[in-house]
């Protein structure tokens, strides 16, 4: 491959952070910024990140009057530059990119990032809505690339984007303020909105604090380098320290310093400011909360009722909210939290992918991949990446062929074959289009796609997904990977009174008093592991069935319900083939409901 011109015996250096790494690596992945040669080791020096910060006596900045028009949305956070000089990191990836959004940034850095998102999606132009501040989506579904797109995007001009990409800095502070907000959740939601409150607007004057001296003063004296998620942490702590009592209760004074006069004068400021321009503030949320944690769940109901409460208070003079969070808790969030679902939930993005959104997200990936390594193979003429069906022909079906032969006997198109072992999602894809090109480069068939390469590399990577799905609900199901060990030798399809034999051997792992059939079958459900039959043809041998992940509500499977397994699953659980089927668990996309037939 061409990256292995560039395994060297002499160590790399970054110019900008002086990080060191081996001779192998090209780009630093901290800055994307390319590497230079380091003739001379220095041995494992560490450089002094964290500057001492001002004590909390002396929390607000002293200013002279001055205003500073605000600059170019251009120069906004979160976007790092790459040396130009420096080819853009797509040799450094896997074939159809890293599995997570943070890994490719690191080995690209943000600004050829930007050139290698995919933005022909449904999405991008939605989250952009300025009635929208919630965006949902499961672990994999794409949270922190869109996040990320908000820093480079192009359909809404003079933006200035702060993103809070890493949440666990702070959100135990944030747990702890909770803890000690109040005893029951009518009287402690209210307190950790203004806490929010004071903290989202306490970040727009950090960044916007050399825009107006009215700004800088109400802001809290840190060190303006750190990252935005850092600085949170710091405000968290600095409340805590000061207003925390001794008995765990939160002081009266803090509702006075959150809402003092400065603040409201720096407030003014920043619409005066941001007129005629915009602001995002992007808050990504940690990937995996425990709902019995009563203290991070009101924390984080108290994060959409202040989300909801500053959209509709300021979006309309340019400055936008938008949170991400994770569907596998939110239902929780939404039935159990929430003050009130209908005045503070609404306008909210689900991130549900479609086949033919997926099957251009890959296409494009493996395009940009085979473009920079040299390896196209030449088609007919321009693709259109907005029309699915020129994609497929153009940019899949010459690598993967148009159909194969299961092990099964059944002949089926391969895109469909493909999609069908993933739960819809953008990471679950690449995980298994990279299996299957390993694959093919130690069979030397690569850049094409044969048809054991295929299925083997599915078969391999399957397994990982399974795993990854039930570590995802770890924090809501305790015990989940065993739990599902129920499941294991069912047959590929089954009546729904099946799992209430099959819970019975659930109970031990199951929080004291949690346990029934009917929680079994919602834990089987909200996994997507077992599905709800909706048709079966006899002539094609095509199961269609609906899963809970596909869709924005609860599916409650039913004693006399027809079930199937989720094909990712079949590895982990050994499921038993009885029967000559393919279940495709994506029934309403008619645009990749193609027939399979015996061969």
């Amino acid at each position: 491959m061409t990256s292995a011109a560039y395994r060297r015996s002499a160590m790399k250096y970054c110019p900008k952070c002086n990080q060191r790494y081996s001779g192998a690596q090209r780009f630093c992945r901290t800055d994307g910024t390319a590497l230079l040669s380091d003739l001379y080791h220095h041995g494992d020096e560490e450089l002094d990140t964290h500057p001492t910060l001002e004590m909390p006596n002396a929390l607000f900045h002293k200013t002279q009057e001055q205003t500073v028009e605000i600059g170019d949305p251009g120069d906004s956070a979160g976007i790092s530059e790459i040396d130009e000089s420096g080819k853009d990191g797509l040799t450094d990836l896997e074939p159809f990119g890293e599995a997570d959004c943070e890994s490719e940034l690191k080995v690209m850095g943000s600004s050829e990032y930007s050139k290698y998102y995919f933005d022909h999606t449904r999405f991008n132009r939605e989250a952009l809505s300025p009635k929208v501040f919630l965006i949902i989506g499961r672990r994999g579904a794409g949270k922190t690339a869109l996040s990320q797109f908000f820093s480079f995007q192009q359909l809404m001009p003079n933006v200035t984007t702060i993103e809070v990409d890493e949440p666990a800095a702070f959100q135990q502070l944030m747990s702890k303020m909770a803890e000690s907000a109040a005893s029951t959740r009518e009287v402690a939601i209210p307190r950790l909105v203004k806490i929010w409150d004071f903290v989202i607007w306490s970040t727009i004057f950090w960044q916007l604090q050399d825009k107006n001296p009215r700004i800088k003063a109400a802001c809290l004296a840190f060190d303006q380098n750190e990252n935005v998620s850092t600085f949170i942490r710091h405000v968290l702590k600095t409340l805590v320290s000061e207003f925390l009592q001794p008995d765990n209760d939160l002081a009266n004074e803090l509702e006075d310093f959150i809402s003092n006069e400065r603040t409201q004068r720096a407030k003014k400021a920043v619409l005066e400011v941001v007129k005629g321009n915009k602001v995002i503030i992007a808050l990504d949320t940690m990937e995996n909360y425990a709902v019995r944690d009563e203290s991070m769940m009101r924390s984080m109901g108290a994060l959409i009722q202040c989300a909801s409460r500053f959209n509709r208070d300021y979006a309309r003079h340019g400055i936008y909210l938008k949170v991400f969070i994770m569907a596998e808790i939110f239902p929780y969030l939404k039935e159990e939290v929430s003050l009130n679902p209908l005045k503070f939930i609404h306008d909210e993005i689900y991130l549900q992918w479609r086949p033919k959104d997926l099957m251009r997200l890959i296409s494009w990936r493996y395009d940009r991949y085979l473009k920079e390594n040299g390896l196209m193979i030449s088609t007919t003429g321009q693709v259109d990446w907005d029309n699915h069906h020129d994609v497929l022909k153009e940019k899949w079906e010459p690598y993967w062929g148009k159909k194969l032969q299961t092990r099964q006997g059944l002949l089926e198109e391969t895109f469909p074959y493909v999609l069908r072992h993933t739960q819809l999602r953008p990471r679950q894809l690449i995980v298994l289009c990279n299996s299957v090109a390993k694959h093919a480069q130690d069979g030397e068939t690569f850049p094409k796609f044969g048809l054991e390469s295929i299925i083997e590399g599915i078969q391999r990577a399957e397994k990982r997904l399974a795993e990854e799905v039930m570590n995802s609900y770890s924090s809501v199901y305790p015990g989940a990977a065993r739990i599902a060990e129920a499941l294991s030798g069912l047959p590929l399809i089954f009546k729904g009174n099946e799992l209430d034999k099959r819970a019975p051997q659930t109970a031990s792992q199951w929080p004291a008093g949690e346990y029934s059939s009917y929680a079994f079958r919602q834990f089987v459900s909200e996994l997507g592991i077992v599905g709800r039959v909706r048709n079966v043809s006899e002539k094609t041998g095509i199961v269609e069935a609906d899963f809970e992940y596909a869709g924005d509500s609860r599916i409650s499977l039913l004693v006399t319900d027809m079930c199937v397994i989720h094909p990712m699953f079949y590895k982990k659980l050994n499921i038993r083939m009885t029967k000559n089927l393919c279940v495709y668990p994506f029934p309403d996309h008619e645009e990749f409901k193609f027939e399979a037939s015996p061969a």
